[in-house]
């Protein structure tokens, strides 16, 4: 009896052997999309945006938690930062969020849109015409270690008239001075790092600010919640991403820095 009407016969009998040989239907060949599901949007994100000539950096969590980042290293300086959630139907995601601009600028509502292929690309907007095109970083299944951030990072942050350091202590505290301008001393920075509950490779991190004799009115003595990302890049220096907002994202604070 030919092989394929034996196997087809067997069937009756064991599913198993059905799936075996002609294949299970919810087979995605391991792009995480196939079979009529939906793709996977979490990662670390990289690219640009196409509605600008910034980089943009975004991290996607499990739960389609987002953040995004747009900045410019070459320029010195960072543009916009956007918290949301989402969910996705096949490729397609959805979601809102609010986007936070740099100094005291007023909040925005976000509508978020897009088209993931998972752990390939993510393509979209987010929110007043602010398009973007990117990456998926393999960094993001790397495994996590706290002692990657220690160290001194300068960069830019979205409150400051000139650069930004931070000091980064082994278990994950840190301490930053950010210049604002007009004040007669810098805002002070502290907080701690420490790893995600997801297990993947960023960190959550809390922080609060120094008194309003230094700092923006909203962020004086305000505390914040968000996450941190260090990325490895060819010829150059680790980067660490920072963003974050308060409690009921009326204010935000987000930065990029180089090890020094």
């Amino acid at each position: 009896m030919h092989r394929r009407t034996v196997l087809a016969l067997l069937c009756a009998l064991s599913l198993t052997a059905c799936n075996g040989y002609f294949g299970s239907g919810d087979d995605d060949n391991g792009g995480g999309d196939g079979g009529g599901g939906n793709s996977d949007a979490q990662g670390i994100w990289t690219g640009n945006l196409t509605s600008d000539t910034l980089s943009l950096s975004m991290l996607v969590t499990p739960s389609n938690e987002l953040w995004a980042m747009s900045w410019s290293e070459g320029f010195s300086q960072v543009r916009r930062m956007t918290r949301g959630t989402g969910s996705l139907n096949g490729k397609a995601f959805t979601g809102t969020g609010k986007t936070f601009g740099t100094g005291d600028t007023t909040v925005e509502t976000a509508n978020l849109t897009g088209t993931v292929t998972s752990a390939a690309s993510f393509d979209g907007n987010l929110g007043q015409n602010v398009t973007f095109s990117s990456s998926f970083s393999s960094q993001y299944n790397d495994a996590f270690d706290l002692a990657n951030y220690a160290g001194t990072w300068t960069g830019r942050d979205s409150i400051s008239s000139s650069s930004v350091t931070f000091t980064i202590q082994s278990n994950g505290d840190f301490s930053a001075n950010s210049q604002v301008s007009g004040r007669p001393d810098t805002c002070s920075i502290n907080g701690k790092l420490a790893k995600a509950s997801s297990g993947k490779n960023y960190a959550t991190t809390t922080f609060s600010f120094g008194s309003a004799t230094n700092c923006l009115s909203q962020h004086a003595g305000a505390s914040m919640q968000g996450v941190a990302i260090r990325l490895t890049e060819t010829d150059k220096q680790p980067l660490l991403l920072i963003m974050a907002t308060n409690s009921g994202q009326s204010a935000g604070w987000f930065a990029y820095a180089r090890k020094q």
